[in-house]
């Protein structure tokens, strides 16, 4: 669940709408019910994730007939609630001790956007893989990055004491 999130900027809520009919195994792709938007979109699934799938389906999906990818792991068996994964998140989060303190799963889909726009997707296809409507909605997950600005400043040249009075 938290790597379709980081590595394909899904809402919590179209990850509990994922169906075992939302994986097209032959072609490799997943269809994601945007919620937001009302738009199907299609997603390529690369090798790893395709690993990591069938992993859950073998070996960490509960049973039961249920036709939704995420089932809870507890009983009553059902499919998961936005809030799970959620939980989920801030679980795994505290597990990794690493310094997430403050940062919620909405985070992923954040680092996601960032990582298309650094490796130079334009704001247009973000925002489309993000389902949005506007371009004002899209630029609230790219946050400028303070780092990124300071290494883009032009250094100067210095200028020696007669320099200096030779401009005044």
């Amino acid at each position: 669940m938290l790597y379709l999130m980081a590595y394909y900027g899904l809402r919590p809520s179209e990850i509990v709408t994922l169906t075992l009919e939302s994986i097209d195994w032959a072609n490799r792709t997943l269809r994601v019910e945007q919620c937001k938007t009302c738009s199907t979109l299609v997603l390529p699934l690369s090798d790893q994730a395709l690993r990591i799938l069938k992993r859950y389906l073998r070996c960490g999906r509960p049973g039961g007939a249920h036709p939704q990818l995420f089932l809870r792991g507890h009983t009553p068996a059902g499919p998961i609630k936005h809030t799970a994964l959620c939980d989920v998140y801030e679980k795994r989060a505290r597990q990794s001790e690493l310094p997430l303190e403050g940062t919620s799963s909405y985070s992923l889909r954040h680092a996601f956007a960032m990582h298309l726009l650094e490796r130079g997707a334009g704001i247009k296809v973000i925002g489309d893989l993000l389902g949005h409507r506007t371009l004002e909605s899209t630029c609230v997950h790219l946050r400028l990055q303070t780092e990124a600005l300071r290494e883009l400043g032009l250094s100067l040249p210095t200028l020696s004491s007669n320099s200096v009075g030779r401009l005044s």
